[in-house]
């Protein structure tokens, strides 16, 4: 019978193993969308999900078309948050779809294929987009999908803002410019991570193409070529907030937030107020890290609002986090000194010694009067 048992546990144990790659493939990176036929000003591009509950790093991850199926390209190192895009020109990545019968594979970095795709006779200007109901042709950029909305148009006229979180700082290949009222701001994307001298503060006109996912706006740029600095040095005062407004916050904000540090884990702090939580985001680019931190400890923290699953505050520097030492009244730190006026403490034992003392001296005192008489 044990036998039998063993048996079955090693049946088991090797299904488990063999579906296991599948299972997690299932829920990582998908084909989101393509567009193989573009028109106008359009350019092929290929979108691709990460629809998993972790950041996965697109390095080691492999995309194919039916020219390369025997030389796979490798995708470059690219954070890709939980619920996100990433969208690519398929040309950066060396990659000509075909208007008619094409095939792309993704695979992971352990070489199990995540996802494929195939379609035939690609309509001109058409969106391929996976949808709740599989994957279709859209002629409306605006129409349904899943997970997220990416609309593409060129930029006839410059946007401006001011220089907020500089390249390298929160990632290689992107930055954050915000409108100089504050009352938003854009991630500027390079995928080649070329970038001019730029520094905080300096206002900026930005030529490129813009994308609009439901978490964010973006401007994806060539090179320096698409930025011109218009002026440097210019102030941008954050906008002091609490967990009540948190709602009210739009992404590319910069804002001031105080409150107690509650808990912390890895990458992320937990600031709270009297009101509620506000998740606190730490990227390695900023030289900030998790062990600079103490739980229960009043942070007052500057940085720009971004969409994570959830608005999150996510400071750029060092100088962007100042601790706070309470200061407690005189009342609650003057130490009292009680002096109380010192009394006699008689225990039951000393009343028996003195008691005892007495009778020996009345005793001798006794025979020595018997004596003289």
């Amino acid at each position: 019978m044990a036998g039998w048992y063993c048996l079955l546990i090693g049946l088991s144990a090797g299904l488990f193993w063999s579906v296991w790659p599948q299972l997690i493939n299932g829920q990582t990176l998908l084909f989101q969308e393509l567009l193989p036929r573009p028109i106008n000003d359009q350019s092929e591009y290929i979108e691709i999900g990460n629809v998993s509950n972790q950041t996965i790093n697109l390095a080691g991850w492999l995309i194919a078309d039916q020219a390369k199926q025997n030389k796979p390209i490798n995708l470059p190192d690219y954070q890709l948050n939980p619920g996100q895009a990433w969208q690519i020109n398929a040309k950066d990545i060396g990659i000509s779809l075909n208007n008619d019968d094409e095939t792309l594979w993704l695979w992971s970095p352990d070489g199990q294929l995540a996802d494929t795709i195939n379609y035939n006779k690609a309509p001109a200007g058409a969106i391929y987009r996976r949808g709740f109901e599989g994957w279709q042709w859209i002629n409306d950029p605006a129409g349904p999908m899943i997970d997220s909305t990416s609309v593409n148009q060129a930029i006839n006229q410059p946007i401006s803002g001011l220089v907020t979180a500089l390249p390298h700082q929160l990632s290689s290949q992107y930055f954050y410019i915000t409108y100089p009222d504050n009352s938003g701001g854009l991630k500027i994307y390079c995928y080649y991570k070329l970038w001019p001298q730029l520094n905080l503060g300096d206002l900026i006109e930005v030529t490129g193409q813009a994308v609009s996912t439901t978490q964010e706006n973006k401007i994806n740029i060539k090179g320096p070529q698409d930025i011109k600095i218009i002026s440097k040095s210019n102030q941008l005062s954050p906008l002091i907030i609490t967990t009540r407004q948190i709602n009210e916050l739009a992404v590319g904000q910069v804002v001031t937030m105080t409150g107690k540090l509650s808990a912390k884990n890895q990458s992320t702090l937990y600031l709270t107020d009297d009101f509620g939580e506000l998740l606190v985001q730490l990227k390695t680019g900023t030289n900030l890290k998790n062990s600079d931190f103490t739980i229960g400890q009043n942070y007052q923290i500057t940085g720009l609002i971004i969409n994570n699953n959830g608005l999150r505050l996510v400071p750029r520097q060092p100088e962007d986090i100042n601790k706070i030492e309470l200061t407690t009244s005189s009342t609650a730190t003057t130490t009292l000194t009680l002096t109380a006026t010192p009394r006699s403490t008689n225990s039951p034992i000393t009343w028996l010694v003195g008691l005892s003392i007495g009778l020996i001296i009345g005793l001798i005192a006794y025979r020595l009067s018997k004596k003289t008489n």
